[in-house]
């Protein structure tokens, strides 16, 4: 009977590091031209950078909407002769606490990001991430642009909406869609559709039935010895 219990209190304190409605990533990676962050590709756009001469710059940024971001990993292409990354002017400048490689792509005219942050950018924000700096022929004229086209990116996929959770005051229904306290209730707190996703109160009903059972056992089997 000393196992039993044993056996019980143990189930019941890895119940307690079970995950309980562990929250999903979501950010978008995106380039910019400028830390102003107003033209980007957010939402699969374009836009073209002018002719700046040795001052000809590209921004990349990301925005988190949603846990933590750590890595960033992204490939650009310059659609325009004229502008290229890897010459001799060609630089870039990471923001604090970033650190990785942004080089010249092995094929066409791109450039290939694969950026790491320790600390994470956390849901959010919104900010810029480093600063390209890019080689314009010097033959081009003042009034040449280059169109930017987040062509592939890292980025994390939009995860599958929870479903009858409560995620940060946000009521999900069983089918994933957001809902009033009241739809929520109804949908998920009724005997026919049971909570899902969370292995706590489960864990502590079966525990405690168990428990019970033990504690009815040993009081019948004292009963018994006092009848004696």
């Amino acid at each position: 009977m000393k196992k039993f219990l044993g056996l019980c209190v143990t189930a019941f304190l890895i119940s307690l590091f079970m995950p309980v409605n562990a929250k999903a990533l979501k950010a978008e990676i995106f380039a910019s031209s400028g830390m102003s962050m107003t033209e980007t590709t957010e939402g699969g756009k374009t836009f073209a950078i002018k002719n700046e001469g040795t001052s000809t710059k590209l921004y990349i940024g990301v925005n988190v909407t949603e846990g933590t971001l750590n890595d960033y990993s992204a490939h650009i292409e310059l659609a325009n002769s004229s502008f290229t990354f890897g010459g001799t002017r060609s630089d870039y400048s990471l923001q604090s606490g970033w650190t990785g490689t942004i080089s010249k792509s092995s094929t066409g005219n791109g450039i290939d990001i694969d950026l790491t942050n320790s600390t994470g950018i956390t849901a959010g924000n919104r900010k810029i991430v480093a600063s390209i700096t890019l080689d314009v022929a010097s033959s081009a004229p003042s009034t040449d642009t280059c169109l930017i086209t987040l062509e592939t990116a890292d980025t994390p996929e939009t995860p599958e909406s929870p479903k009858c959770q409560i995620v940060d005051g946000v009521y999900y229904d069983a089918n994933g869609n957001e809902v009033s306290e009241e739809a929520y209730n109804e949908a998920c707190t009724t005997a026919e559709n049971p909570q899902t996703g969370s292995f706590l109160p489960y864990s502590l009903i079966i525990i405690g039935l168990a428990l019970a059972g033990w504690l009815y056992y040993v009081t019948k089997k004292n009963n018994k010895m006092y009848q004696v």
